[in-house]
């Protein structure tokens, strides 16, 4: 009976430790996120041209090293920020003579970002969004070669300077070559970024320099000039049918379907020209892609405040103007077959909930006392948005179709049996009980299916009459 008693308390004793606050085997003291040490003058730079040396020591559960770097402020209006995005290349000795090269998951690189996120407290949107983006090329087999299909990923990771906690920041992977797994040599690999809200960027105007469309990848000269020209032309030029017709000479059909949807429903209003990325590989055919992802679900520009989440986004670029008018069914389905899964409220608020709690609490207390005017809203609030956005963008897309919300049917003859079967011809039309009806003898059966707005349809089938009603298939 003792040694019962023992065992008990032992348990009992185990039990505590796991799961008391301050327990020492309490799940959050196991928490760690990776730790990035500067020692350098990082706090003197001035200028976003601005670039100097320091010494780096990393420490994570996988990885460990030292070295050197040159470091300097990253971004555009975020450079006005209190806390400073920085663009980071390691190298292996104090000349920055030898480029050190560290695997985080995406290959062996000297480069990365460094994202502050000061706009957005939950340091989430960002790379979370970005992760949705990367699960929607990835299922339609686009930009594969890519270490993320296109977009950037990253991590959470604490920041120290000269031994005082700098910030709460994820490393991500950089706006560079490697980032579409691209070869730096050859002049075609190419990756331009829109940097204005200016004519160009709606492709009303061509343009004679790289102003409104900044190159973040490949050569400047005439001919990338010339290959982005021949595109806004297209764009702006053609008729409705020759875009159809012809937008595969110019444009990935996919990865357009894609961007429209993912900017419709995250309400990406700072996506729409400027941040949206061009990338090919031929200078003939472009694929979009997205980047600085921060400004999402609902937020405004600087984390001030929010929008309205019934407004649509794109309205003055001719480029989703026609893509809306002219893909109309092919841009509804994608959004409701996506929809589905990487797009459902549940997947949505499940990858944000899995980042926000990687990060222990440790480092929230840390991040919120060094950084207490941060902006931005908590995870709550994309919550709320996704309960006021999906049903208005259901309905959107709902609207937007031209086909028929109907179904079509066919019929299956079999000995004495026929068997009856309705398919839906649009992705939003979801069939109650069952698609199929098999008939021993005369009668009729009623098909019940509903559209994306609710509205329930019958589809009443009388066996007299399904070879004239449906044809027969054999």
């Amino acid at each position: 009976m003792r040694e019962v008693r023992n065992l008990f308390f032992i348990i009992i004793l185990g039990i505590c430790l796991f799961s008391i606050p301050g327990g020492v085997l309490a799940e959050e003291d196991k928490k760690t996120i990776p730790r990035l040490d500067f020692y350098g003058g990082v706090d003197q730079l001035r200028s976003k041209e601005e670039e100097i040396k320091i010494q780096v020591k990393y420490n994570s559960k996988d990885i460990k090293f030292n070295g050197y770097a040159k470091i300097k402020w990253q971004g555009s209006s975020s450079i006005a920020y209190a806390k400073k995005n920085y663009t980071i290349k390691f190298y292996k000795d104090s000349n920055l003579e030898n480029k050190l090269k560290i695997d985080f998951g995406w290959g062996k690189q000297n480069k990365y970002c460094l994202k502050a996120n000061w706009i957005d407290k939950t340091h989430s949107r960002n790379v979370v969004t970005a992760k949705l983006a990367a699960e929607m090329q990835k299922k339609y087999k686009l930009l594969e070669n890519a270490p993320k299909n296109g977009v950037i990923d990253g991590f959470p990771i604490e920041i120290y300077l000269n031994n005082n906690f700098l910030g709460l920041y994820t490393l991500n992977i950089p706006k560079d070559a490697w980032m579409f797994g691209m070869d730096e040599d050859n002049p075609k690999h190419t990756v331009l970024a829109g940097e204005t809200y200016n004519a160009p960027a709606f492709f009303k105007e061509t343009v004679t320099e790289f102003y409104d469309f900044g190159l973040e990848a490949g050569v400047e000269d005439q001919a990338t000039l010339n290959a982005l020209n021949r595109l806004i032309v297209f764009v702006r030029d053609s008729s409705d049918e020759e875009f159809r017709n012809k937008l595969s000479d110019y444009l990935n059909l996919d990865s357009m379907l894609n961007y429209y949807c993912f900017m419709q429903i995250a309400q990406m209003k700072d996506n729409n020209a400027k941040n949206m990325l061009l990338v090919t590989y031929d200078h003939k055919v472009w694929y979009t892609s997205l980047y600085d992802l921060d400004t999402t679900w609902g937020t405004y520009w600087d984390g001030s405040k929010l929008y309205n989440y019934n407004n649509h986004v794109g309205t003055e670029s001719i480029l989703w103007n026609k893509m809306k008018r002219v893909f109309a069914d092919e841009l509804a389905d994608r959004y409701f077959e996506l929809r589905e899964d990487i797009l459902s409220k549940e997947h949505i608020m499940d990858e944000f909930n899995k980042f926000y709690n990687s990060i222990p609490k440790e480092t929230w207390v840390k991040e919120n006392n060094r950084w207490k005017n941060i902006p931005g809203y908590d995870l709550s609030q994309i919550n709320d948005f996704l309960n006021v956005r999906i049903p208005v963008m259901d309905k959107f897309f709902a609207d937007i179709y031209k086909k028929s919300s109907d179904v079509k049917g066919y019929c299956i003859k079999k000995n004495d049996t026929i068997t009856t079967k309705i398919v839906p011809l649009r992705r939003d039309v979801t069939i109650i009980d069952s698609d199929s009806y098999t008939f021993d003898d005369d009668g009729e059966h009623t098909f019940i299916y509903k559209d994306a707005s609710g509205n329930t349809k019958y589809k009443i089938v009388a066996v007299k009459f399904l070879k004239n009603a449906f044809g027969e298939k054999r």
